[in-house]
């Protein structure tokens, strides 16, 4: 299996413990930045590199690392994420830089001419936002390719997906380039490559991180973040969770406190999958269940039938994907990868009634999963019923051909539907080597809750490896 081995040294410090070294001279923002920006182009002369990376621009990214040096300096920080170094997914216009989307049909749109909320939010914190990561065409798949920048590898092993459609994002905290990354979850997009890469990733309550402009996925898209520790997750949704004109869902009261009771805890390996959950994460889940239990938690099996809301899913996917290319000529259309084109092409062909029964079924499905929080706080699922699958991939022994991806996902979806918070963390290793996640999510506008458990969760799976 050839792995890539995470960066150590400076890159290897956290959000908490970069400010700590710049505040006390110990470290400056430049030297950081340059060491990331060293290691990176050291992958890119690697035939089997990474390749998280889809735009990077050193020059900018030193100016404002300079820029925070001299703050520090002057003892004057101007955020919790000053000198921290950031990426940006490329479905986010970070301005004076081209948004590609991971697609050959925007090679001739101009650069951003704005940033958006979320990478105005970051710079404000004083981040050093120095490249874009990769992403799946319009964020369309869970494989990590596109046709604009290529592969993105994982780094645990190089023949697998690093999942989707935050690919780079996911694959660059793994490797240690930066504690922070911005990534998009529409039906999973932050947490499967959270799992496969073996991060954290967090799907916050839906319009907690400002989202504009919007997509034909409007009301199933978050903004989230990918980090190597739930504490650099919340130190990054304090920044990022604020209210927005430009996003009527945010403009919502933050909830400033956690409710003092015990939580209640609700688990179930299975939602929605075509796919069987592995044996040997099954096995780790169910010890962690044990341990929880001998803990003094208090859980509780929860049954939720989903089986078959996938399809519905996907149907829905495809009407959204046809949606978003409709008012496109044909010539342009044809710049899209041919995968996505049937997609297309499938969504255009519905028939109504199937359309109309397929969001019934969804409602349906919303409604049952939000109501079981009346009884319980956090539902505990594994995040993905399988192990990063080879390059090109849904699943480990899957066809290449195959485009489904919620057939072979099925844990993360039912919470962009009900726009609940959801939080991957790292939950063990299979036989080989290769990561698998935790799924924790929790009730509506509770995301405070969500990560502290996760807190608590990522010290109990720690001891416990």
């Amino acid at each position: 299996m050839a792995t890539r081995s995470p960066s150590g040294g400076v890159l290897a410090m956290d959000i908490a413990q970069l400010a700590d070294a710049y505040r006390h001279g110990r470290l400056s923002p430049v030297e950081v930045m340059q060491t990331l920006l060293d290691e990176i182009a050291r992958d890119a002369h690697d035939a089997q590199g990474i390749n998280a990376f889809c735009h990077l621009d050193p020059e900018a990214a030193l100016a404002v690392a300079r820029a925070s040096e001299q703050r520090y300096l002057k003892g004057l920080p101007c955020g919790p994420l000053d000198g921290v170094p950031v990426s940006i997914k490329d479905l986010v216009n970070v301005a004076g830089w081209p948004t590609r989307r991971g697609s050959l049909s925007s090679a001739c749109d101009p650069p951003a001419a704005q940033d958006s909320p979320s990478t105005a939010l970051l710079r404000a914190a004083g981040a050093v936002i120095f490249g874009k990561t990769t992403t799946t065409e319009f964020g369309w798949t869970i494989v990590s390719d596109n046709p604009h920048s290529g592969i993105t590898r994982n780094p645990h092993d190089v023949t697998r997906s690093a999942g989707g459609s935050s690919s780079g994002a996911a694959a660059q905290v793994a490797m240690g380039w930066g504690p922070l990354a911005l990534g998009s979850d529409a039906g999973g997009s932050v947490r499967i490559p959270a799992s496969y890469c073996g991060v954290v990733g967090f799907k916050p309550t839906f319009g907690a991180i400002p989202l504009a402009p919007q997509s034909a996925f409007a009301e199933f898209a978050h903004l989230g973040p990918l980090t190597r520790n739930v504490a650099d997750c919340i130190a990054a949704m304090s920044v990022l969770s604020q209210p927005d004109a430009r996003d009527p869902s945010s403009l919502y009261p933050r909830a400033a406190s956690i409710e003092a009771r015990p939580l209640r805890i609700g688990w179930t390996m299975r939602l929605d999958s075509a796919m069987p959950l592995d044996a040997e994460i099954a096995a780790v889940f169910q010890r962690l269940l044990s341990r929880l239990e001998s803990s003094g938690y208090q859980l509780e099996e929860i049954l939720l039938d989903a089986e078959g809301a996938a399809s519905s899913m996907w149907q829905i996917w495809c009407s959204r994907v046809h949606e978003s290319f409709d008012s496109w000529s044909a010539d342009k259309r044809a710049q899209l990868d041919p995968r996505l084109q049937q997609v297309y092409e499938a969504g255009a062909a519905q028939d109504v009634a199937l359309l109309g029964r397929s969001r019934a079924r969804l409602r349906e499905l919303g409604t049952r999963v939000a109501q079981t929080f009346s009884q319980i706080d956090v539902l505990l699922t594994p995040a993905t019923p399988t192990v990063a699958p080879p390059l090109g991939r849904l699943v480990p022994d899957g066809s290449e051909a195959a485009s489904d991806w919620f057939a072979a996902n099925g844990y993360a979806y039912p919470f962009n539907l009900t726009q609940q918070p959801a939080l991957s963390l790292p939950l063990g290793f299979n036989s080989q080597g290769l990561p698998f996640g935790l799924q924790i999510a929790g009730r509506k506008y509770q995301d405070n809750q969500v990560l502290a458990f996760g807190r608590e969760l990522e010290s109990l799976i720690g001891t416990s490896q």
